[in-house]
């Protein structure tokens, strides 16, 4: 898409609003008016509990509302972080304080801060490839010169992040940040392998650098083993720097993330936050909410995303079977990634897509250096197990349709 900057203020425009101009803005959506919703990881509406939200907001007026409707603590609300705490405690044995928690708007604000506090123009950072569409236009925002490091079964290649890192220090550079997704990896589906979590805190010691750790889903898992997050594997050595959000385990309305850090560093975000902290009201809301229903709400969600993952992972190997497809089966999380069978033909396939009413987003806009044509990723997190399950074998025959899959069955 070409730069094509407005000529009446393009003059005052700061180098940051020039980068990435012309890009795409939140999740690509080719198929308009879809009945099958796989673009977007939007949370199950059906899940939402209205009727307990509406009570606990009730409760929360009654104790605190001069407090929820003022101005709040600029690390953000207290009872949040300390919310935030109790999760990270009860789901991972992971012991931290509300003084090392700042509250953001959502965690891809939250990951802005982290980069805004460390990354300057033209800096090295290191990211999956392929990795979150979203956190890629932040990153894009902020003019680094993005590494990529591939991903496989076990997550980031970490033996590929070391040439990375040593090929930086030839040239005299430093890699400021790695940002990587650690659980159900978004869009490709692993999760980091206990290993490779030691080996990359062991680069950043090496190397001199930060970990940004993307953990939006970590409490979603519906199989396997829980590991150690790279934050607990650091032991508040401060390589470290942990985001995360209630927008899967509660509603993504709610405009709720954090930065979980060592203390000392909480300074270098706050400075981009107004004084009055993030949402004093929506946070009370949550906090009031998750207090009591925290463990059972989460219990809850992981049912309803298992079947529906279990649901359109059947529907396409139904149609896909036999075909040089590959669609990954992740442990929890809100997607599936499919690298295409041989001689796929993508446009054919958008056409097909579109005329069955499914919605999806291109392998392209995961990576970022380019690439990915050959994989597409389905969210199974929006729409009923059913839908999933009929979605599911209407793309996977838009996919036999649209290139030489048909004749290696």
């Amino acid at each position: 898409m070409t730069n094509t900057l407005p000529t009446p203020f393009v003059d005052l425009l700061s180098s940051r609003a020039r980068f990435g101009w012309g890009g795409p803005v939140g999740t690509q959506r080719p198929v308009t008016n879809a009945r099958y919703e796989f673009g977007g990881g939007f949370p199950d509406p059906a899940s939402f509990p209205y009727d307990a939200l509406a009570e606990a907001t009730a409760r929360m007026l009654k104790a605190e509302g001069a407090q929820a409707l003022t101005y709040g603590d600029p690390q953000g609300y207290r009872g949040l972080r300390e919310l935030v705490c109790h999760k990270y405690g009860l789901f991972e044995g992971l012991k931290v304080e509300p003084e090392n928690i700042i509250v953001s708007n959502g965690s891809g604000h939250a990951l802005s801060l982290a980069l805004s506090a460390f990354v300057d123009v033209g800096d090295a950072i290191l990211s999956e490839a392929p990795t979150f569409s979203g956190t890629l236009n932040t990153i894009r925002r902020h003019g680094p010169q993005v590494l990529d490091v591939p991903v496989d079964g076990e997550g980031m290649v970490t033996s590929r992040a070391r040439q990375r890192l040593e090929a930086l220090r030839r040239e005299g550079r430093r890699c400021k940040v790695i940002y990587t997704i650690d659980n159900f990896q978004n869009p490709a589906g692993p999760t980091l392998s206990l290993g490779r979590r030691k080996e990359l805190v062991e680069l950043a010691h090496e190397f001199d650098t930060l970990i940004l750790e993307d953990d939006a889903y970590g409490e979603l898992r519906f199989e396997g083993e829980h590991l150690p997050s790279l934050y607990a594997l650091d032991g508040g050595s401060g390589r470290v720097i942990r985001a995360g959000t209630v927008s899967k385990i509660l509603g993504a309305g709610f405009r709720l993330g954090w930065l979980l850090a060592p203390k000392e560093m909480i300074p270098a975000f706050q400075g981009f936050l107004f004084g009055g902290g993030v949402s004093p009201f929506a946070s009370r809301v949550a906090t009031y909410y998750l207090r009591d229903h925290l463990e059972s709400h989460v219990a809850l969600l992981v049912e309803v995303y298992r079947a529906k993952r279990d649901a359109m992972l059947r529907g396409l190997w139904e149609v896909l079977e036999g075909t040089d497809a590959e669609i990954s089966k992740p442990e929890g999380g809100f997607f599936v990634w499919i690298k295409l069978p041989a001689g796929t033909d993508t446009a054919r396939l958008l056409d097909l897509a579109r005329q069955a009413e499914v919605q999806f987003t291109p392998g392209p806009a995961f990576f970022p250096n380019g690439g990915g044509e050959g994989f597409i990723r389905l969210a199974y997190s929006y729409e009923p197990p059913e839908k999933c399950y009929e979605g599911a074998r209407l793309m996977a025959r838009a996919i036999m349709g649209s290139g030489l899959a048909l004749r290696h069955r």
